[in-house]
């Protein structure tokens, strides 16, 4: 027995020593084992990640936007003022026709210059607004009209006379001046068509409409031809004459003058200003310096239209105003980056 109790007590000292050994192993396989499921959990590669935050995306503000300045030469039709009611002598009467208007198809050069924003959609399409500003068609021009100087009356030769009417006397003229300053505000929106492009040269056509707005200042004076001073005649009525103008062989003048038995003023002020619809036409071809600048040349019809204003009722005095241009410019536009 006490063989066998050593035995025992022997095997189980053994297997206290085994547990030890495989607790010792355990222990340092877990130790191993921790630290690589620990990087796990922080691993890239891990089931779920979260991206750092981005700053935010930029946008690009102002692409093909683009402003541009224009100069140019305007080639304008100048304004007419009309006396159609009195500068043509009567049918049979002496002398020569006199002209009866001031500045017919009169013409002057002015300046043009523009400024504007536009988009362009693509490589052929672009749009802008522009306001154009024109100094307009000035003038100093002169004519001559007919008015008899005095109220002379006429009679028949006959006994008893009787009383024919005053002297429409042919001779008696006075000139007209005129002398006016304009000047036009312009609003279009335009549109173009870019057809393409060779060497770097891109020929475009467009169209604008919109709205025109015309000022026009100054006057019309007369003076006496014979000597120059200003006119001031005094055509009141001088007897029992009939308010009646005849010729020199004492025949009614038929259509009767506009000329009023009384002082005559015929000198006026013009001062004014008129809107309306205005529409070009352009034409021309751009060159690109950089990838911002671009430079323009074309020609463009504009027209504004044309107005009559009346001045004087009594003589027909009548200014018409045109506002129809060609002009030549030279322009650049500016994309905005």
């Amino acid at each position: 027995m006490p063989f066998e109790a050593a035995s025992v007590a022997a095997g189980g000292a053994w297997r206290a020593e085994t547990m030890k050994l495989v607790t010792k192993a355990a222990l340092a396989s877990l130790a191993f084992a921790l630290p690589a499921q620990a990087a796990d959990l922080f691993d890239a590669g891990s089931p779920e990640s979260f991206p750092a935050s981005q700053a935010p995306t930029a946008v690009e503000i102002g692409s093909n936007w683009y402003l541009r300045g224009d100069i140019g030469v305007s080639f304008d039709d100048g304004p007419t003022v009309t006396l159609s009611r009195l500068a043509v002598p009567p049918a049979g009467a002496p002398g020569q026709t006199i002209p009866a208007e001031i500045g017919p198809n009169a013409h002057t050069t002015d300046f043009d210059g523009t400024l504007g924003v536009g988009y362009r959609f693509n490589d052929y399409i672009r749009l802008d607004a522009t306001w154009d500003y024109r100094t307009g068609s000035s003038a100093n021009r002169s004519t001559t009209v007919v008015c008899p100087y005095t109220s002379y009356g006429l009679s028949t030769q006959t006994t008893p006379a009787y009383l024919l009417g005053y002297f429409y006397n042919t001779a008696d003229t006075y000139d007209g001046v005129l002398a006016v300053k304009q000047h036009t505000n312009t609003f279009l929106a335009n549109a173009y068509v870019d057809v393409g492009t060779w060497s770097g040269f891109t020929p475009y056509l467009g169209g604008g409409l919109g709205v025109s707005v015309n000022s026009m200042s100054g006057g019309v004076n007369y003076y006496t031809t014979s000597n120059g001073y200003p006119y001031a005649a005094d055509l009141s009525p001088t007897g029992l004459y009939p308010p009646i103008w005849i010729d020199a062989y004492g025949n009614p003048i038929t259509p009767q003058p506009a000329i009023a038995f009384a002082k005559q003023n015929w000198n006026r002020t013009i001062s004014s200003a008129t809107s309306g619809l205005a529409w070009a036409l352009m034409a021309g071809f751009s060159y690109q310096l950089t990838p911002s600048i671009t430079i323009d040349i074309g020609y463009r019809y504009l027209n504004g239209g044309s107005t009559r204003t009346l001045l004087n009722a009594q003589t027909g005095t009548t200014l018409k105003q045109s506002n129809v241009s060609q002009q030549v410019r030279v322009g650049i536009r500016y994309l905005i980056q």
